[in-house]
C-alpha cells in the first residue's frame, strides 16, 4: 500500500513540475518572429535605396500628382464647355440651413423672408456643385460667377398654432399660441456660367446678397 501511494506521489509530482514549466515558460515566438522582420527589412533594397536618395521618390511623385491634376481639369471643363456633365445637383445654405437640391426641387424654410411671392431669386450661398462625373467643393464658397442657382418663391404661409405653456413662480401660469412663417421655394435651375479656366485669381464675398 506504501509502495502505491509513493509511486503516485511521484506520477503527481513529476506532472507538477512539467505543467509549471510549461505555463510558466517565457513566449519566445514574438520575439523571434520580429527579429526576423527587421533583419529582412534592413537587407532590403526599398531601405537602402530610400537612405540613398530621399528626394527622388517625392519628386516624382508631385510631378504625377500635377499631370493627373491637369488631365482631371480638362476633363471637367470640356464637360462644362460641351455642357455633357447632365443633371447637376448642389449643396446650398439658406437661412442658416443647408440644403442638397437640384432641378425642380421644392425646398421650404421656417422663418421670415423678406422677399414677395412670385419673385425669383439667385443663391449665392453655394457651398458644392457637381454631378455623376465630378464635384466642385467651395473654400467654403463657390465663386459667384462659377455657378447660378435660380429659385422662386411659390409659397408664405404660416404653420399650424402650436401651444406654448408657461408655469413658471408661483400662480403663474400663461397659456399662449404662435404661428411661425414658412416660405417656400421651388428651384428652377442650376448651371455654370463659364469653365473653371475663366475664374479670377483672387476669390471672396464682396458683392454678394447672402440670406
Amino acid at each position: 500500500m506504501n509502495v502505491v501511494r509513493r509511486f503516485s506521489f511521484n506520477c503527481f509530482k513529476t506532472f507538477s513540475r512539467q505543467a509549471s514549466a510549461v505555463l510558466f515558460k517565457e513566449p519566445q515566438l514574438q520575439s523571434v518572429c520580429f527579429t526576423r522582420t527587421i533583419s529582412s527589412r534592413k537587407n532590403s533594397n526599398f531601405a537602402s535605396s530610400a537612405s540613398l536618395n530621399p528626394n527622388t521618390n517625392s519628386d516624382n511623385d508631385f510631378e504625377t500628382d500635377e499631370a493627373i491634376t491637369d488631365d482631371v481639369l480638362s476633363k471637367i471643363n470640356t464637360q462644362i464647355k460641351e455642357n455633357s456633365h447632365g443633371r447637376l445637383f448642389a449643396v446650398i445654405q439658406l437661412c442658416e440651413k443647408r440644403f442638397k437640391i437640384t432641378a425642380e426641387d421644392i425646398i421650404a424654410i421656417g422663418s421670415y423672408f423678406p422677399a414677395n411671392v412670385g419673385d425669383r431669386i439667385c443663391l449665392e450661398k453655394v457651398l458644392l456643385v457637381g454631378s455623376t462625373g465630378f464635384t466642385l467643393l467651395g473654400r467654403p464658397l463657390l465663386h459667384k460667377d462659377l455657378v447660378r442657382v435660380e429659385a422662386t418663391i411659390i409659397e408664405k404661409t404660416f404653420i399650424v398654432p402650436r401651444p406654448l405653456y408657461r408655469h413658471g413662480r408661483l400662480r403663474y401660469r400663461r397659456l399662449h399660441w404662435f404661428r411661425t412663417p414658412y416660405t417656400l421655394f421651388r428651384i428652377n435651375s442650376i448651371e455654370f456660367k463659364h469653365s473653371l479656366d475663366d475664374l479670377p485669381e483672387v476669390e471672396g464675398i464682396q458683392g454678394r446678397v447672402i440670406y
